[in-house]
Order: C-alpha cells, then structure tokens, then sequence
C-alpha cells in the first residue's frame, strides 16, 4: 500500500510537471472554459444553462482521452514498464495510478469551473450536486476505460492521435457540448447516440437539473459505466509490458467491445 501511495503521488506530480500532461490536465481544459464561457452565453443565451456539464465533461474528455494515452505508450516502447515489472510494480499499479492521479487532477478542474461559472458567467449551479457526481463518476469510468483501451492497442504516439481525435471531434460536435442534441437534426442526433457525451449530457440534465429527458437517466449511467468497464477489462487482458510481445497483436480486434453498449443503445433507444 504504501509503495502505491508512493507510485501514485509520483503520478499526481507527473500530471504538474510534465508539460504535455500539465497542458491536457490544466491549461486547455481551462483555458476554452474561460474562453467559451465568455463567448457562447453572448451567442447563445441558452448555452448558459449547459456551461457547466459541457465544461466539466470536456474536461474529463481531454485530460483522459487526450492525455493518457500517450504517456501510457510512451512508457511501453521507453521500457518504463519492463523496468516497473522487474522492480516488482504489478500490472494493476501500472494501469490504475495513471487513470487515478488524472481523475484527481480532473476533480480540480471541475471545481473551479463549480466555483467560478456561477460568478463570472452567472452559470446556474446543478440543484442536485449528487446528481452531477453521480455523472461524473460514469463520466471517467467511460473516458478513462477508453484512454486505457487507445494507450493499449496503440503501437506510437501518433496511432492514439488518430483514436483519440476520432472520439474527441464528433463528441465535440455532435455530442451535446456544444448544441443541446435537441437542436440537431434528427439523423444526426442518431449518430449522436453512439457517443458517449450524448449520455453524460442526457443524464447530467436528468439528475443534477430534474429535467425530463428522451433517454432514462438510469439507462445513460448503465450504458456510460458498462463500456467503461469492458474497456478495462479489454485494456487489463491486451496489457504489454512492451512492444516485443506481439502475441496479442491479433486480439486488439477486442477492443471494438468497448462501443457494444452505445450500438445497442442507439438501436433500441
């Protein structure tokens, strides 16, 4: 436990002082929330009302699938985890400490959006807090399953650009932080419900703003919490201490379990 401790205070200090990772924990999740906070309310009155969620979930979003992946790769093909594993730091440190220490740093993020929305956007705070914590702990189970999912079956940094990018725009988009999916158009709100912020969204308004939403708010977690949990079930078996073991190659075709539940919500919703 203690060398856990230690491992994972390490993590939290790696998030400050790497730049990449202080870039991705901190200064773009903040620096768009100050920047649409003050742009898309004078556009949109009614963005006011979403501030909030979407800043909270684009935060989750960029430090989790935008950030770990990388240093999760970096860390196969430099060696770092062949020397964790003869050093004796098992595969479960060598996953969780990264998805921990980012989630911590994410808690940061979002409670300073919490504390300054309502005072320099006058951004309406969530009539339920449990609700909105019950989001977002669906919230990085999702993101954070798939950041370990791209880190895992990606061989460099520039193959997790292309995964991450690919989830990163349409969620941007067409995923309800942007435009409530309301206001799209009824095909493209379709494809809208095979991304994982359709849900946070749908779910946030339910539970944290007792709004009536098209989808149960139950379902949204379940759908939300499910693919994260195959995700670091898949990341947990397709786990390489480096990229000489090519013996898992071919079951990366696995990681498509991952988007199961949002196919089959976006069939039966």
């Amino acid at each position: 436990m203690k060398a856990f401790s230690m491992h994972l205070l390490f993590g939290l200090k790696s998030g400050l002082r790497d730049k990449e990772l202080l870039l991705m924990n901190y200064l773009f999740p903040l620096g768009f929330y100050f920047v649409i906070g003050a742009i898309m309310p004078k556009l949109n009155p009614q963005y006011g009302d979403i501030l909030i969620p979407s800043m909270m979930i684009f935060s989750i979003l960029v430090s989790t699938v935008l950030g770990m992946p990388n240093s999760f790769v970096t860390s196969r093909n430099s060696g770092i985890f062949r020397s964790y594993k003869i050093n004796g730091v098992s595969k479960l440190s060598m996953i969780a400490i990264p998805t921990v220490s980012t989630i911590m740093h994410t808690i940061i993020v979002t409670t300073i959006i919490l504390i300054s929305a309502p005072i320099l956007y006058k951004a309406e705070l969530p009539t339920s807090i449990f609700g909105l914590i019950l989001v977002f702990i669906a919230s990085t189970i999702t993101f954070a399953g798939f950041a370990n999912l791209i880190g895992v079956i990606a061989d460099s940094t520039s193959v997790t650009v292309i995964f991450a990018q690919a989830l990163f725009l349409p969620s941007m988009l067409i995923g309800g932080l942007m435009f409530p999916s309301s206001l799209l158009p009824e095909s493209v709100s379709a494809f809208g419900k095979l991304l994982p912020t359709t849900y946070a969204m749908d779910a946030y308004q339910a539970l944290a703003e007792n709004i009536d939403t098209s989808i149960n708010p139950v379902i949204s977690l379940l759908v939300l919490i499910s693919s994260g949990i195959i995700s670091f079930f898949i990341s947990w078996y397709l786990f390489r201490l480096d990229n000489n073991n090519t013996s898992k190659s071919k079951g990366k075709i696995w990681a498509i379990g991952s988007l199961i539940p949002f196919v089959l919500a976006a069939i039966f919703l």
